[in-house]
């Protein structure tokens, strides 16, 4: 029995450590994710950058944006 459990605990261990190494996925992080314009007049034009940086292992890829 402690056989079988120290194999177990050994396995389980070392498949974590495997699934850690092969996460590959992307991971947006904004610097700010609003902007408060305050008062607007009707027609005047706005612009703001919103900075990020992706810090996953794989390509980030942005397929469409809208504003809210």
């Amino acid at each position: 029995m402690k056989r079988f459990l120290l194999c177990f605990l050994t396995f389980a261990g070392a498949g974590t450590l495997l699934l850690r190494g092969f996460d590959n996925s992307p991971s947006i992080v904004f610097d700010s994710t609003t902007k408060d314009f305050g008062k607007v007049t009707e027609g005047e034009k706005l612009k703001h950058i919103f900075k990020f940086t992706n810090k996953g292992t794989a390509t980030l890829e942005i397929n469409s944006a809208e504003p809210s």
